[in-house]
C-alpha cells in the first residue's frame, strides 16, 4: 500500500509539473495546433489550401474551443495542485490522494474528448484531400509529455 501510495505521489507530482507548461498563450513558434485564439491557423490555411470560408469557420472553431479547453485546463491545475500538496503533507491521506487522482484522470479524459470534438469539427468543413493532409499534419506534431518521442 505504501509503495503504490509512492508511486501515485510521483506521478501526480510530474503530472502537476508537466500541466504548467500547459498554460494558455502562443508559443514562440506558432505552427498548427498551438495553444491560444487563432494560432497556427495561418499555417493551416497555407499546408491546407483552404479557401476564405474555411479559414474563417476554422477561426471561429479555434477561438471556441481556446475558451473551452481554457476553463477546463484551469480545473485540472487547481485538482493538480491539491493532490500535490496533499501528497507533500508529512501523513497524507491516502483516500484523499487516491479520489484526487481520479478526479486528475477524469478532467484529463474531459480534455482529451474536447479535442477530439474539435478535430472532428475541423474535419468537416476539409475536403477528403485537406483531411489527408491534416492527418500528415498531425502525424508530424510530437505529442506533448513525451518529449516527441512517437512509437512507430
Amino acid at each position: 500500500m505504501k509503495k503504490r501510495l509512492m508511486v501515485f505521489t510521483a506521478s501526480a507530482l510530474l503530472l502537476g509539473f508537466n500541466s504548467a507548461s500547459a498554460a494558455p498563450g502562443c508559443p514562440t513558434m506558432g505552427g498548427f495546433g498551438g495553444r491560444g485564439q487563432g494560432c497556427g491557423v495561418t499555417m493551416m490555411e497555407e499546408r491546407l489550401g483552404l479557401n476564405e470560408k474555411q479559414s474563417v469557420k476554422i477561426d471561429e472553431l479555434q477561438s471556441n474551443h481556446f475558451r473551452k479547453v481554457s476553463v477546463e485546463r484551469r480545473k485540472l491545475a487547481t485538482l493538480e495542485r491539491e493532490l500535490q500538496e496533499e501528497s507533500l503533507k508529512a501523513n497524507p491521506d491516502g483516500k484523499k490522494v487516491e479520489q484526487l487522482s481520479e478526479k486528475v484522470g477524469k478532467q484529463h479524459a474531459a480534455l482529451a474528448r474536447l479535442g477530439s470534438a474539435h478535430v472532428a469539427e475541423i474535419s468537416a468543413i476539409l475536403t477528403p484531400e485537406q483531411r489527408d493532409s491534416m492527418r500528415t499534419m498531425m502525424d508530424d506534431l510530437p505529442l506533448r509529455g513525451n518529449r516527441g518521442i512517437r512509437p512507430r
